[in-house]
């Protein structure tokens, strides 16, 4: 079955001259200006986003969007022959000095594995993004794959601020639990930015930029493990993979600072990135399931069940007590192939129809199989 699908490449830009970059930080700021309701001058068909996002998201004050960049007025070249660099992206910018719209040319990198994709694909609206003091531009590029159209399980995977990804089977409900390692890692440069900021208030600034670039690192290099792992657990059972989707997570979901902290700076989709890129070159569909209610439904009667702890969910009607992000992630599962009960759908779930045939052989619902190893299905910490 060929699929048209979207992958996200992470292109940095290098060597700008000032007059370059101070081009960007303009057009970035008025971009924000824009999208929090103000005034400002941009390139007209960044302006035109910046309106659209402002109408669609209603992103919250202290929050920064993303620039967007229509695919019409921005390009990716080639150019074996310059020095700087073989890459460049022309990005419209609004220049203040002419008065009106230009574009500028920046060298960038592309990430080896994905320069035949960016040379090859259609280039769609992308992002340009800042990060500590360096600039991305987040490449939307189209393509078409061939994927399975017969599978004969489902791996349903749920994302949460414990767990980055609890990926369960709905065949035996074996159940493997992914993001220790990427909380440590958040969880150490925290305190180390802390440390930093507090004994070198002068120079503590460039230390912390650059102990960020360290942490992305790390972080995205375990991110990557964990998605291949993932893929190759699907590829083993011929299961295909289906996500809770969670667009709209960080808007009005306001839980506490410690709470907002964990979740909403959760790489999330940079992770179902890797998932489907790496998944769709193994020919394995990935499908986006509605999340809602999945969290606090039970996956066996369907009932409204009780989260007594943030680790793990109880039924008062069929008894069922679970880990909580298993619960979810068999519910995600279980929707994908349409099979959530009465209840679910009254509550404004919208059931998936899939294309994809999937042939599931199980037993009449076990209450609690095991997980991956060491995890405690009741909600106790697993030890991966």
């Amino acid at each position: 079955m060929q699929r048209s699908v979207s992958t996200t490449v992470r292109v940095k830009l290098h060597s700008l001259t000032t007059r370059k970059a101070d081009l960007l930080a303009r057009e970035y700021e008025a971009f924000q200006t824009e999208v929090h309701g103000g005034d400002a001058d941009l390139y007209s068909a960044t302006d035109q986003q910046a309106s659209k996002v402002q109408r669609q998201k209603d992103p919250n004050p202290d929050t920064e969007q993303p620039v967007v960049l229509r695919n019409d007025v921005f390009d990716v070249s080639y150019d074996e022959d310059t020095v700087l660099s073989s890459c460049w992206v022309k990005i419209p910018v609004y220049d203040p000095e002419r008065g009106q719209g230009n574009s500028i040319w920046c060298p960038a990198h592309v990430p080896h594995k994905d320069e035949q994709l960016v040379r090859e694909g259609d280039i769609r609206d992308s992002e340009l993004v800042c990060r500590d003091g360096d600039w991305y531009v987040h490449l939307v590029v189209k393509r078409s794959v061939t994927v399975q159209d017969e599978y004969d399980d489902v791996l349903a995977i749920d994302m949460g601020a414990r767990w980055i990804a609890t990926c369960a089977f709905l065949s035996d409900r074996k159940t493997t639990f992914y993001g220790e390692k990427v909380r440590r890692i958040r969880e150490h440069y925290k305190q180390l930015r802390k440390s930093i900021g507090k004994s070198k208030p002068r120079q503590g600034q460039q230390v912390v930029e650059r102990i960020g670039d360290a942490e992305a690192r790390k972080v995205d290099d375990r991110l990557h493990k964990i998605a291949r792992q993932i893929v190759k657990d699907a590829e083993e059972r011929n299961a295909i993979i289906v996500v809770g989707d969670l667009g709209g997570i960080r808007k009005d979901n306001d839980k506490g600072r410690y709470v907002n902290d964990k979740t909403h700076k959760m790489p999330f989709a940079r992770l179902l990135n890797y998932i489907e890129y790496k998944a769709h070159d193994a020919g394995i569909d990935v499908q986006l399931v509605e999340e809602y209610d999945t969290s606090k439904t039970c996956n066996r009667c369907a009932c409204e069940g009780v989260r007594e702890t943030q680790g793990r969910f109880a039924c008062p009607e069929c008894g069922l007590d679970d880990n909580a992000d298993k619960n979810g992630a068999l519910n995600i599962g279980k929707r994908a192939l349409g099979k959530f009960s009465k209840p679910l759908s009254e509550a404004g779930a919208g059931l998936a129809q899939p294309e994809t045939q999937v042939i599931v052989q199980r037993d009449d619902e076990p209450a609690n199989l095991s997980v991956s190893v060491g995890a405690t299905p009741s909600g106790g910490t697993p030890r991966l």
